[in-house]
């Protein structure tokens, strides 16, 4: 049994993705962590990626579960990977990371030690930009607390990124929403979240990458043949997408949540 496990997804957004050199710097990070715990880090792989990418994937050594293609534009998309992976874990706390991101080197260590000690189920850290060279463009403001004011607001830049979480997120309500949640997952995480005690680190660093290669920039895009292409092929147009998550009625949680929050 691992303290914590991380899972990478990984899949072809637009043609040469994903970008080796990003994947190589994410696993780096991950691989050159100053800790005293034990973790485990785990590809959730659409099949569909390049051999470069693949023959990389091995030698880091690290488990490779292996996905049909397209799956960022299935229901439930990446995020489902990630639960997938995190639910067949018997990891005590459980982390993402994409795979063109990076950890300080003392994440899991600072994280981690702040959870045990401070007895919370939730810890997020720092978040810094960084671009395609690693250049740090600024740090994003970040909440200092959750509470039932908080739930009412947007999260802060890249929260869900940078948090590391007990099991109780798997049984938070977050996983009702599983097939519908594509289109909003990271603002609902947020929100489930305060059903979770948390707290703040400020001595790690989670460094979000942006980049033109980025799925973040193609999600919405109607004119972009290769996403026309690929959500053809899953049959979920980006319509249905967005009308599946007008259902979940993530307002509606707010309210209730927020009856339950300190």
């Amino acid at each position: 049994m691992t303290d914590l496990t991380i899972v990478i997804p990984l899949g072809v957004s637009i043609p040469g993705t994903p970008v080796l050199q990003y994947l190589q710097w994410c696993v780096e990070s991950l691989q050159n962590q100053n800790t005293t715990y034990s973790y485990r880090v785990i590809f959730s792989c659409d099949d569909n990626v390049s051999d470069e990418i693949k023959d990389y994937l091995q030698s880091t050594k690290y488990e490779i579960k292996w996905y049909e293609p397209f799956y960022y534009f299935k229901k439930g998309g990446l995020w489902k990977k990630i639960y997938d992976q995190w639910i067949f874990s018997d990891s005590k706390y459980l982390a993402f990371s994409h795979y063109d991101d990076m950890w300080s080197f003392n994440k899991i260590q600072s994280q981690l030690d702040l959870l045990n000690t401070s007895n919370v189920d939730l810890c997020w850290s720092r978040v810094q930009i960084v671009n395609n060279q690693n250049n740090i463009l600024q740090e994003m403001n970040s909440l200092s607390e959750l509470n039932k004011n908080t739930i009412f607001n947007s999260p802060s830049y890249a929260f869900a990124h940078s948090t590391i979480t007990s099991r109780k997120i798997l049984d938070s309500g977050i996983l009702e929403h599983k097939d519908n949640w594509s289109a909003i997952y990271e603002e609902l995480y947020y929100v489930y979240c305060h059903r979770l005690r948390g707290i703040k680190d400020n001595n790690s660093i989670f460094y979000h990458r942006v980049h033109s290669d980025s799925i973040t920039n193609t999600f919405n895009n109607e004119n972009l043949e290769t996403i026309i292409d690929q959500r053809c092929k899953t049959g979920y147009s980006l319509n249905e997408t967005l009308k599946d998550a007008a259902e979940i009625n993530i307002n509606n949680i707010r309210k209730k949540l927020s009856e339950e929050v300190v």
